[in-house]
């Protein structure tokens, strides 16, 4: 049996000037992982950037900037804009349990969902499960080097089988769920790409 690992980084705010990123990790069974601990198959979850005293964190995060990165030197993430079925069913998982709370549906932003679909191959490619890419940065670096404008941003990984069970894995932990509902956010982008150990890699992002 394939084991499901996920991971969450909670919305960093473009004003977190000096925060810094602590770290935590999931896998089944759910466990959190402090900064100097290591779990193979489990990825490092950045919490939430605020502008008073930053978190504990193995390095400084860097500040966000609001200027979008010129066209000409953004990544091209060469995909459809348009869902698959396995993104598209989702797409509206997250958005049933949305609805469950009162809260709006999200988006499906075709820009999120290119730059996930890029960093779910970009794991399977480099063999990794992290928020932050060899190739890319942080899910916030990465966004600004596609040339994606946001106020606030988040992002949860998993690796399953089935879209059903990495979402209900997602829902079952507290960072993700978090993600899923959090009533900032107005647009999601998911990719969901084959291959690597787990069988599928599953990105979700979220901006608002």
């Amino acid at each position: 049996m394939k084991k499901l690992v996920v991971a969450s980084v909670l919305g960093a705010s473009l004003f977190g000037a000096n925060a810094g990123i602590s770290e935590a990790a999931s896998t089944c069974p759910f466990a959190s992982l402090n900064n100097n601990q290591q779990q193979a198959q489990a990825a490092p979850a950045p919490q939430q950037q605020q502008q008073a005293a930053p978190a504990p964190a193995p390095a400084p995060a860097p500040q966000q900037e609001q200027t979008k990165a010129p066209a000409e030197e953004a990544p091209k993430a060469e995909t459809s804009a348009e869902l698959t079925a396995d993104e598209q069913q989702m797409v509206n998982l997250v958005n049933q349990e949305r609805e469950k709370q009162g809260l709006p549906a999200l988006k499906a932003d075709p820009e999120l969902t290119k730059v996930a679909r890029v960093k779910a191959k970009d794991m399977i490619d480099n063999n990794y499960f992290d928020h932050n890419s060899p190739t890319y940065g942080s899910p916030f670096d990465m966004l600004k080097q596609f040339g994606v404008e946001y106020q606030t941003a988040g992002e949860n990984l998993a690796g399953n089988s089935s879209v059903d069970g990495a979402h209900t894995s997602l829902m079952n932990s507290q960072g993700h769920r978090e993600n899923i509902l959090k009533s900032d956010y107005t647009n999601v982008g998911i990719g969901v790409v084959d291959g690597g150990q787990y069988g599928k890699m599953f990105v979700q992002l979220f901006k608002g």
